[in-house]
């Protein structure tokens, strides 16, 4: 029970950046989302996937590989549509 429980919030906290992806790629706007956010988060999801590797815990290593994934795209699409100051 507990790793379902596990498994469904890493799946939910996970699929949540995707609407952030879809909306950014359809309007090519990424003016009011802050790069800072996206950053700190790409570098906590990154540490949470070592720290997955470590206890070697799939469910902790799967949503963080794509935790870190979803907001280096993010990142990609801010530098790619936002416009310069």
């Amino acid at each position: 029970m507990i790793t379902l429980v596990g498994t469904m919030a890493a799946v939910l906290t996970t699929s949540s950046f995707l609407p952030q992806i879809f909306k950014a790629y359809r309007t090519k706007k990424m003016d009011d989302v802050s790069p800072y956010l996206m950053g700190l988060f790409a570098t906590g999801t990154t540490f949470w996937l070592v720290y997955g590797m470590f206890k070697n815990d799939f469910v902790i290593i799967g949503a963080n590989a794509f935790g870190t994934a979803f907001n280096v795209i993010l990142l990609i699409l801010k530098r790619l549509y936002s416009r310069s100051s």
